[in-house]
């Protein structure tokens, strides 16, 4: 059904599901956490798809730029993740600061902050985002 709709949206933009974005995709959906662009290469020469560094970064950014995926650029890493947007609502993360482990935190407590915000400002916000640190529970 996701594999459907994804590529409807790839072909409304003249664009087709090549076996690259299908695979990055299928990893993606597949995934609980986001991945760095490294993380997505490793594992698919592990699932042994042909596929390079560079074109991972090529079709990430095609799938980016398309709204499949979401950019989340962590401020203690230095490098960007990606993750699955198609059927998931907005939300934050928290990372572990020892292990690195990244868990989805399924809600957004900045409504009434943004609806201030746009008061204040006269800004329409269009996006934010919030990251949370800690250590998680086996590495407390």
């Amino acid at each position: 059904m996701l594999e459907k709709i994804i590529s409807q949206g790839l072909k409304a933009t003249g664009r087709r599901m090549t076996r690259t974005r299908k695979a990055v995709l299928s990893l993606l959906e597949r995934t609980h956490e986001p991945l760095s662009a490294s993380e997505i290469f490793a594992q698919l020469q592990e699932d042994q798809v042909a596929i390079d560094l560079v074109t991972v970064y090529r079709t990430v950014n095609v799938l980016k730029d398309l709204g499949l995926v979401a950019q989340l650029d962590l401020h203690h890493e230095g490098q960007s993740r990606y993750e699955l947007k198609e059927g998931r609502k907005h939300h934050h993360h928290i990372r572990c600061q020892v292990c690195g482990k990244i868990v989805d935190l399924l809600l957004c407590p900045l409504k009434k902050l943004t609806k201030l915000i746009e008061e204040r400002t006269k800004f329409v916000v269009g996006d934010h985002t919030l990251e949370f640190t800690g250590f998680c529970p086996q590495c407390q």
